[in-house]
């Protein structure tokens, strides 16, 4: 087995495993999710048990805003796929390297479709295993073996003969202890950021929707508006520049591209690459606003590294007018957007320029304007630190997995998250 290692353990009383082993030691198990022919998809509800697939398992954490759900009945007739605290649920095909800890609040969730469900029972701490699965050498080990030529696939066999590392149960908790430590501030700033953002929209929709405290008004094309404001279009507050179909690099090297795809699920193993020169227009930088036009409809906030911007999206440059003024307008007319986009479609709707032209908006006068900056943008520029700052730890975190998991770094015994989450730092700054 240490031939096919993926990871090389630094001390020699570190035990080596397969999963399956691991798994059958301490009474657990690995199994598939239902297959489709016993969950349809027409037994999917808008309110029920949430049933987890591939796509919502984003950046380590189930992302619910999409996620499918089914009846309690349908639940206990597939109980036996139901997850519990502690258990890993893995995406057996296409990205395969989409995997999560099941958290107390995901408890009776379903393992769903196109899903593996790893249970490791008491042979080992479920969150140490959770971390190593995430090891770059580990992921690249499960690619190896898996099997499909177009779509990569995994089963309970591949993943069962996968090796493990495992040190002593005490040093499984201090690893264990660091990434929940980093993991437990990333989410309370991913948190206050949406809270941020949150109030910044209740903000904007009681001044420039509602007009809440305005007493004078005027009628125009758009009903009543302030007096003193104007109608414009949404090309009067911001260019909007198409992305184009860049050629990726054969060998994977140069900025990731964005697709719709990346908007949605973050750069991964499977974005292109291209290395090809770009306008400054055609690059999507932190925080810039991008809006998909076409497919799956929607606006957002470039949170991650330098990236190349593909067709189908807008990246959306204010002219003179605050960032969350102009995003905010923009998604306040998305809905009309994915309402015009259905009515077109064919094979994928979409928008045309001319509907940003049509898409009308009052205008507030500099004043009223610089007045709502004072107070939207202290919340608009605070929510952009912390997405940094989540997206900072995040790399922290990656660059220290493999040397924990490796015993290149022996972690102190302490269980101050704090002192944990600088340990970290200064152990990426120090560098290899």
């Amino acid at each position: 087995m240490r031939s096919d290692l993926p990871v090389d353990p630094a001390l020699p009383n570190w035990s080596v495993n397969t999963l399956g082993a691991l798994c059958q030691g301490g009474g657990g198990d690995i199994q598939t999710g239902p297959f489709g022919s016993q969950l349809h998809a027409a037994d999917y509800v808008d309110d029920g048990v949430p049933a987890i697939m591939p796509q919502d398992l984003v950046d380590g954490r189930i992302d619910v805003a999409r996620i499918a759900r089914i009846t309690e009945e349908d639940a206990r007739r597939l109980a036996r796929y139901r997850v519990r605290e502690g258990d890993i649920v893995y995406s057996r095909r296409g990205d395969i390297r989409r995997c999560t800890l099941i958290r107390a609040e995901q408890n009776g969730w379903l393992c769903g479709t196109g899903c593996l469900r790893v249970r490791i029972g008491d042979s080992a701490d479920p969150r140490y295993i959770a971390v190593y699965l995430g090891h770059p050498s580990v992921q690249e080990w499960i690619e190896r073996h898996a099997v499909g030529a177009t779509m990569l696939n995994l089963n309970t066999s591949i993943l069962s003969g996968l090796p493990v590392v495992v040190p002593g149960i005490s040093e499984q908790h201090r690893i264990v202890a660091v990434f929940s430590a980093l993991d437990d501030k990333i989410e309370s700033d991913r948190r206050l950021a949406r809270l941020l953002e949150e109030t910044a929209a209740t903000l904007f929709r009681a001044r420039f929707v509602d007009f809440v405290g305005i007493d004078e008004f005027e009628e125009s094309e758009i009903g009543r508006i302030p007096r003193g404001w104007r109608v414009g279009a949404l090309t009067d507050l911001a260019r909007f520049v198409n992305g184009k179909a860049f050629t990726k690099h054969a060998n994977g090297r140069g900025r990731p591209i964005l697709r719709i795809r990346e908007l949605h699920n973050g750069i991964d193993q499977g974005t292109p690459r291209s290395d090809l020169d770009a306008d400054d227009d055609l690059v999507a930088r932190f925080d810039d606003i991008l809006f998909a036009w076409s497919g799956s409809l929607g606006a957002y906030r470039w949170p991650g590294d330098e990236s190349l911007i593909n067709q189908h999206i807008f990246k959306v440059i204010p002219d003179g007018w605050p960032a969350w003024f102009v995003s905010a307008w923009l998604e306040e007319h998305m809905e009309t957007f994915r309402a015009i986009a259905r009515d077109k479609a064919t094979t994928m709707g979409h928008i045309q320029r001319r509907h940003l032209v049509e898409a009308r908006v009052p205008v507030p006068t500099a004043q009223v304007i610089s007045e709502a900056d004072g107070v939207i943008g202290p919340l608009d520029r605070q929510r952009a630190t912390l997405v940094g700052e989540s997206r900072t730890l995040g790399l922290v975190r990656d660059a220290l997995l493999p040397k924990l998991v490796s015993g290149q770094i022996r972690v102190p015994d302490t269980a101050e998250p704090a002192e944990m989450i600088e340990l970290a730092a200064e152990t990426l700054a120090a560098g290899p």
